[in-house]
């Protein structure tokens, strides 16, 4: 990654220099009109029937004019190229950044046969939700990357705490309710995943407020954050766990149907069911 940022460092820096020696040049020629326009006015009042006067000097002030409204054209170009360059590098440093925390997650859920691959699965379902709300596309990978980020807070959690079989004592739910924090903690330093971690956070809130970490309410809870409720619910029913095997697809229905309106959001789960997945 560092390599990258080498390089894009260095396109931008060159694009720069040459975008300021422009400048330098710029402002030479504009000192230089000027003087030619005084020196014209100059050579009018003392030489007022001179064609030195009257065509050469404007004629060149005029070349002038015109050889700086190309470079202005030339730098706006430039300007814009920059612009995508940064852009571009921007983008593809975040993406490195969000891969590298995703190959984290899923190397913590390898080690557990009952959790492997539940992230990604769960940013599929995501994803497949959130276009079929029709959402905007950037709402859509938004939410596809808080998805896939949902379960970072576990990575710093006793394995004996995630895979146990029994119900958890109080000290063990502490912990385990804590992991929505966890993550945005983790996350912290990445100030460009502002939203992500809202979404994050929230992902365990229910509609009737007895979620966590804040017991937020109905429209309180950002529909980021509601929709992953469904995919991940869904995602834990249809799959084994060390104490059951996966739930029919006809038993995750009636349970998604239940928790509809009361713990889930109803539109979402009314959409999540008609994927027919």
């Amino acid at each position: 990654m560092k390599v990258t940022k080498k390089i894009h460092k260095d396109k931008i820096v060159r694009l720069n220099k040459t975008f300021f020696l422009h400048q330098k040049y710029k402002s030479l020629i504009v000192v230089l009109a000027l003087f030619l326009v005084f020196m014209h006015f100059f050579c009018m009042a003392v030489f007022p029937s001179s064609f030195l006067a009257n065509k050469i000097i404007l004629i060149v002030v005029l070349g002038l004019m015109f050889y700086i409204w190309i470079q202005e054209l030339k730098d706006k170009r430039r300007l814009q190229l920059l612009n995508k360059n940064l852009i571009n590098a921007q983008s593809k440093l975040e993406r490195a950044e969000i891969d590298m925390i995703s190959t984290l997650i899923l190397t913590a859920e390898a080690k557990d046969p009952y959790t492997h691959g539940h992230s990604k699965r769960v940013a599929e379902y995501t994803l497949a939700i959130a276009k079929a709300m029709k959402l905007p596309v950037e709402d859509q990978k938004l939410i596809e990357r808080a998805a896939i980020l949902h379960d970072l807070g576990k990575i710093g959690i006793d394995d004996n705490i995630l895979r146990k079989e029994d119900t958890l004592n109080d000290e063990e739910w502490k912990i385990m309710k804590d992991h929505p924090r966890r993550g945005v903690q983790i996350l912290k330093p990445l100030k460009f995943l502002s939203k992500e971690k809202e979404i994050i956070l929230h992902h365990h809130e229910k509609c009737d407020g007895s979620g966590y970490p804040d017991g937020l309410k109905k429209k309180l809870i950002p529909l980021g954050s509601q929709i992953i409720a469904v995919a991940d619910a869904f995602d834990a029913m249809n799959t084994a766990r060390s104490y059951r095997d996966p739930l029919t697809k006809e038993v995750i229905t009636s349970e998604l149907k239940e928790a509809s309106g009361k713990y889930l959001n109803k539109d979402v789960v009314t959409t999540f069911l008609n994927l027919k997945l």
